[in-house]
């Protein structure tokens, strides 16, 4: 299967200008298989998503953006915790373990080789640092490129994972009409909701599409 596993709607994301129906179209445009919804905090529940893959025709599966003390983390799968209440990343390893819950970390170098953050002076890692964070261990898979990642910080991240492999996601991280399907992931498997995803997530069935 081919998906696009992080994409964000206006309706509840508010940094984002796209409508689901603009997302769906995008999607199918681009021949994807699946997309997932992936909002800031908040999820969709259960039976919205699959009332809106109904009435829309194309299949959609739910999932997160979490934001933690390291940065953004995606979840895909269930979680103990009421998401108004916050996650170290410390406690939401600890929780998905029990839950069989898949973790991706998201543009992981953001916060220190992005645009912002080297307008701001900061210096971007080696990639032997980044290697040893203990959040390139911990979760699930890596999200090697979007359309919201510079080609610094996508540079960083192949030289890192020639050190330290990990499975590797690719995900449009749409904010706008027209961004889903720039970077997808291939799914070595068919999956029809969260917990299929996260399963092959966790088995390391994915990998990043070729660009």
């Amino acid at each position: 299967m081919i998906v696009d596993l992080h994409a964000h709607t206006s309706l509840r994301s508010n940094c984002s200008q796209a409508s689901l129906e603009q997302l769906v179209a995008d999607a199918r445009a681009a021949g994807l298989d699946a997309l997932c919804i992936t909002e800031h905090d908040v999820r969709w529940s259960d039976e919205e998503l699959a009332d809106a893959s109904r009435t829309l025709g194309f299949p959609l599966i739910g999932g997160v953006e979490l934001t933690t003390d390291i940065g953004h983390v995606l979840v895909f799968g269930p979680l103990r915790r009421p998401l108004w209440a916050g996650y170290t990343f410390a406690r939401l390893v600890e929780e998905v373990e029990r839950t069989g819950t898949a973790l991706v970390l998201p543009h992981p170098l953001r916060r220190h080789a992005g645009e912002r953050a080297i307008k701001g002076g900061r210096s971007a890692p080696e990639p032997a640092e980044v290697a040893a964070w203990p959040q390139w261990q911990a979760v699930h898979a890596i999200e090697v490129a979007s359309t919201q990642t510079s080609p610094l910080e996508q540079r960083l991240v192949a030289e890192t994972l020639r050190l330290a492999p990990r499975p590797t996601v690719g995900a449009s991280d749409a904010h706008a009409p027209g961004r889903v399907g720039a970077y997808v992931t291939v799914v070595e498997a068919t999956v029809r909701d969260a917990g299929g995803l996260a399963e092959a997530i966790r088995a390391g069935h994915v990998r990043a599409a070729p660009t």
